[in-house]
């Protein structure tokens, strides 16, 4: 039997609303108690002083792209786990879209014995809902989902097919595994490159309309309710999309989302440098926008933070902007930008740290992760929430560097990361 206990430290726990100076003690691979005082017979547990520092649920990503198998020279299992581990999460789960995509058994089998092999976070399969994430015929989602998978996925782009939404939606709801899509109308979206707004007129660039996502977000969320299963939509960014989501939820549509970090930090003026680490999708948005996703964070409408992890070597940033392909690295950076828009108090701290980990542990369906609870998985991390430092990739432990908050100065330092009870290092 392990022992560990954690002293001195402020426990935060958003999923029972605690903020307060605990000690938490670890029993083998479960989180035994939050304790005022150490109770006798753990003084021979082994002791991590925690003080000054906040202790927290390990953080749940639920967007990470893993590289693994098909681009291992952007990003491979060993890579990504390192970088979680820095960044403070502990449960990643992997998308679909690898080469080749994760629409069969095999794939999700690669995947999962390669984790095994890396002494680091948990990584949860996401598998392809439809072949070759092409949107025009149903994977085998059964069979995935014995394989290993966790939930089912459309990938970068929405179901074009309503009817075929409809059929995964049946199918999911047939074996009860979560369903995830981005709210992106093909027809608008297609070939665009930035926020169709005044930084687009005024630099002449094909351009997404906030509408693209209002009106894939409604057709979605409808058909959802026809198949009688709920729909996680990723990647929110604009007010227009929350105020359809806010009626689509009093409608009586059982509807969750997820934020990026990036766009809760910049908008589309910044792509008039023509960074390509800016090139993102869905593209950054008005600063308008940017409000209406840290207002909705606040009010609970928003129920995940997802990184959104895409590593993207200098292969494909390195070009002009239309042609790069769009994404960033978060892993490493998503917390302390988190916590920075915290102490900037433009987000209330308990529904933030919900964002990272309860919340997507509830979307997940998993009960046992994203708290600090009795019996909860003993996935843990201390962090120094208020030590500033400054965003440089080349200090980062991905594969590459298409940071978009390279240069930024940040606040909060992951100091120690804990899975299943287990101190992991980085090396």
């Amino acid at each position: 039997m392990s022992r560990l206990v954690i002293t001195g430290g402020t426990v935060l726990d958003p999923a029972s609303g605690l903020n307060a100076p605990k000690a938490l003690l670890i029993e083998n691979e479960t989180i035994h108690s939050v304790v005022e005082e150490i109770p006798e017979g753990w003084s021979d547990a082994e002791t991590i002083d925690a003080t000054g520092r906040w202790v927290l649920p390990g953080l749940i990503c639920l967007r990470t792209h893993v590289g693994e198998p098909g681009t291992e020279w952007k990003e491979d299992v060993e890579s990504v786990s390192k970088a979680a581990i820095a960044g403070g999460f502990t449960t990643i789960c992997a998308t679909p879209n690898t080469t080749p995509i994760n629409d069969v058994r095999a794939v999700t089998e690669q995947l999962l014995a390669r984790t095994e092999h890396v002494n680091g976070v948990r990584i949860l399969p996401v598998a392809a809902a439809t072949r070759g994430l092409a949107g025009e015929t149903l994977a085998e989602m059964g069979d995935l989902k014995d394989a290993g998978c966790i939930a089912v996925s459309s990938g970068d782009r929405a179901i074009p097919n309503a009817q075929l939404l409809r059929r995964v939606l049946e199918y999911a709801r047939s074996i009860e595994i979560p369903f995830f899509t981005v709210a992106r109308d093909d027809s608008m979206s297609r070939d665009t490159v930035m926020h169709e707004g005044h930084a687009s007129n005024r630099l002449g660039m094909n351009a997404m309309p906030s509408e693209a996502e209002v009106i894939s977000l409604f057709r979605d969320a409808t058909i959802s309710g026809l198949a009688q299963w709920p729909i996680h939509i990723q990647k929110i960014s604009t007010r227009a999309t929350l105020n359809t989501l806010r009626q689509l939820r009093e409608s009586g549509l059982n509807i969750t989302v997820d934020v990026t970090p990036h766009h809760l930090w910049f908008n589309d003026e910044v792509t008039a440098h023509f960074d390509t680490d800016t090139r993102v999708e869905p593209p950054l948005r008005s600063q308008d926008d940017v409000a209406a996703c840290r207002e909705a964070i606040a009010e609970g409408l928003i129920q995940a933070i997802a990184t959104d992890h895409c590593p993207q070597s200098s292969v494909e940033k390195a070009v002009e902007y239309a042609y790069a392909e769009p994404g960033t690295t978060g892993l490493e950076t998503t917390l302390a930008a988190v916590l920075d828009l915290v102490h900037q108090n433009q987000l209330p701290l308990m529904q933030a740290l919900s964002c990272l980990t309860v919340g997507p542990a509830n979307i997940l369906g998993r009960q046992d992760l994203g708290r600090l609870s009795e019996g909860a998985t003993a996935d843990v991390i201390i962090v120094d929430s208020d030590t500033p430092f400054r965003a440089e990739s080349v200090r980062m432990h991905s594969k590459s560097r298409n940071c978009i908050f390279e240069g930024v100065s940040l606040t909060g330092v992951v100091e120690t990361t804990i899975v299943k009870g287990k101190v992991i290092a980085v090396s």
